[in-house]
């Protein structure tokens, strides 16, 4: 039987980047970040190994690593569901082909769905959501990964639209990790989803 769970935590080991958080677990061993090779021309060149191989992955004990660090985990990640745009930012968006509502639009036609639709599925008022579609608000990230997992965007679209609104996916944050882990596997389903977020103690989206 498929683990998801099992799963999310292997790539969670892989993907995880906050080293000041992993680096302090007990049983944590640094490894040796410097290394050296002899090259075709006889000299011996020294160089430093990339900032993942401090990943859980690479850890012997990484079950028991990961097991102690969901122990510390809180979900710092609350935010408003929104943010105004400035005056001159609405009216630069009127002739931009990058503006968010515009492009959200465009996303949503792709999967089917009205923006009606999408905003129903999201714990945001209807006078908020319609901001948001009509250029008025940029939602906040913790919005548009709600709007991706109930919407069942992919990991493209999601970080397309991310970008639209000054976003990306920040590996060193426990909530990015997980969802952008929900939306590369494309699970949707709403259980599963809330069993990921239960584990990694998340607790910041908008989810009906």
């Amino acid at each position: 039987m498929y683990d998801f769970l099992s799963d999310l935590d292997e790539y969670f080991c892989e993907k995880y980047a906050n080293y000041d958080k992993l680096c302090v677990l007990p049983g944590y061993k640094m490894p040796v970040m410097q290394a050296s090779e002899v090259r075709a021309d006889g000299r011996t060149y020294a160089y430093t190994l990339p900032a993942s191989t401090m990943r859980l992955a690479t850890q012997e004990k990484k079950a028991e690593l990961l097991a102690e660090l969901k122990t510390r985990m809180l979900d710092i990640n609350f935010s408003f569901s929104f943010r105004p745009q400035k005056l001159f930012a609405r009216i630069g968006n009127i002739f931009s082909k990058y503006a968010f509502h515009k492009n959200l639009k465009k996303v949503l036609e792709k999967y089917k769905l009205s923006e009606k639709d999408a905003g129903e599925n999201l714990a945001v008022s209807e006078e908020i959501w319609q901001g948001i579609c009509k250029g008025k608000f940029l939602p906040t990230v913790n919005l548009l990964y709600s709007l991706a997992l109930t919407g069942h965007l992919s990991m493209d679209d999601t970080a397309y639209l991310c970008s639209l609104c000054g976003y990306e996916v920040d590996y060193a944050n426990v909530r990015d990790v997980v969802v952008s882990y929900l939306l590369t596997r494309r699970v949707y389903n709403t259980d599963m989803i809330d069993s990921a977020l239960n584990e990694y103690k998340i607790t910041s989206l908008f989810l009906k």
